[in-house]
């Protein structure tokens, strides 16, 4: 961009004519062609999803003790007391897992012979001999555990499957008095209470809202990313998939798939917010491999120009001219016209036409045919024939050379700061860029158009 402008300067310098040059303006109008269709790109973008809160929601939604009871007349009646302790939780690879401690206590009686013989209802005709365990004494210990998989749902569910994976009685309820081992009944019927336990946790996890959670990151990826002095980042996220979770440190880990069509403007545009993403078929990927239009309007370009170059003084064997509003426009046959207006000594416009030509292994931007244009050699012809010179044209393509390299490495280090920020307050990005290079250069009707390549990696933690 600066030689371009030196080379804006150069033209405006040579300029000594005794009278105002004014050419007529090139035909704007460019020939009919296929718009450029803009290229969707994939990435596979890893989820860092925080279970800690989740783990204390169902925590406290799920009931810390329960009661229940089999009396019978006759045989073994019993009423139990079983109360757990807060859930531990940890994780596997493919699953959540938590340890439950439990303590219960058991009230027996027993009566041997029953019978309705002198009423309707049965009542003993024994004595009826009572016992019990954790009563007055220490409760009984039990270890419980559970483990649960998780599946997500089109619709961004939590989809859970939780099983009873052990229950372990630490102190046996042997009944002496009466011969009766009470471990199997209370670890059966605690057992029953248990696995009803299950549903409930499937439940509650079930209600985690990950749509949501999902839906911010979606939003924030719809937003422009703001590159400072290289313009506006649009993803312009199109669809998205969900791949398997996985556990690791309360951690669940999975991987969302997107497909974009990304793009950088000088300008920002009017973000178009899709409310529910399209879920597509997961295609795991490593990092992500891009392919980003960076738009570039004339407008834009011209308003950059202009506000560098506008009230320079150029000093020409002691005459001054002075730099005015500077245009660039797209001409016939993909070529780019600038317009330079100046006054000082002399007032007056200068056009010069060339074709871009890109060469990809020096990412380097040059002018090979750069000439003023009919109408301008025409002026000059009758006004300053000196100006066709070899040198001077043979100068002027050499000043409007573009290196990208420099800037491809400074967009490089604005890009990756901008992929390690928050997203919204629950989500943060975090990035890396490997490499930034522009395959082509596009002059369109109304912008420039530089096709970059850009690979790395990027993934959201959510909190």
């Amino acid at each position: 961009m600066t030689r371009l402008v030196f080379l804006l300067i150069i033209i405006s310098s040579l300029i000594t004519s005794c009278k105002t040059i004014q050419p007529v303006q090139p035909n704007q109008l460019v020939l009919k062609k296929p718009q450029l269709e803009q290229v969707e790109s994939s990435v596979t973008l890893p989820i860092k999803l925080n279970l800690k809160p989740y783990f204390l929601q169902v925590e406290k939604s799920l009931d810390l003790t329960f009661k229940g009871q089999d009396q019978q007349c006759e045989g073994i009646s019993y009423d139990y007391y079983f109360e757990r302790s807060p859930i531990e939780f940890y994780t596997s690879k493919n699953s959540l897992n938590y340890e439950v401690a439990g303590k219960y206590s058991l009230k027996l009686n027993f009566c041997s012979k029953c019978t309705d013989l002198f009423s309707k209802n049965k009542h003993c005709i024994t004595p009826r001999i009572y016992a019990s365990c954790g009563i007055n004494e220490p409760m009984r210990k039990v270890a419980v555990g559970y483990a649960t998989t998780f599946k997500i749902s089109p619709d961004l569910k939590l989809v859970t499957s939780t099983d009873l994976q052990k229950f372990e009685t630490i102190d046996p309820c042997e009944i002496t008095l009466f011969n009766y081992d009470a471990t199997n009944q209370i670890k059966k019927e605690v057992t029953t209470v248990l696995k009803k336990l299950e549903q409930d946790i499937d439940q509650k996890i079930g209600a985690i809202d990950l749509k949501k959670e999902i839906q911010h990151s979606w939003n924030a990826l719809n937003q422009s990313l703001v590159l400072n002095q290289f313009g506006y980042l649009n993803f312009q996220p199109k669809t998205l998939s969900i791949g398997d979770v996985t556990f690791k440190d309360n951690y669940a880990y999975f991987d969302i798939g997107l497909t974009i069509q990304p793009k950088i403007t000088l300008v920002p545009e009017k973000n178009i917010l899709q409310p529910t993403p399209i879920i597509s078929k997961h295609q795991k990927k490593d990092g992500f491999d891009l392919t980003v239009d960076i738009i570039a309007q004339y407008d834009s370009l011209s308003s950059i120009l202009t506000h560098q170059l506008k009230g320079k003084k150029i000093k020409i064997k002691n005459k001054v001219v002075v730099l005015n509003n500077i245009e660039i426009n797209s001409a016939l046959n993909n070529q780019l016209t600038f317009k330079v207006d100046f006054d000082g000594f002399r007032k007056g416009t200068l056009y010069l036409q060339g074709t871009p030509l890109y060469d990809v292994n020096k990412q380097h931007i040059s002018f090979p045919d750069l000439e003023f244009d009919l109408a301008t050699k025409d002026a000059l012809l009758k006004s300053a024939k000196w100006l066709f010179n070899s040198k001077i044209t043979d100068l002027l393509r050499t000043q409007s050379n573009i290196d990208l390299k420099n800037y491809l490495v400074i967009a490089k280090k604005e890009l990756e700061k901008q992929l390690n920020n928050k997203i919204s307050n629950y989500a943060q990005l975090k990035g890396s860029v490997n490499t930034i290079t522009v395959d082509a250069f596009y002059p369109s009707e109304k912008e420039l158009i530089l096709r970059a390549k850009t690979n790395g990696k990027l993934s959201i933690e959510i909190e």
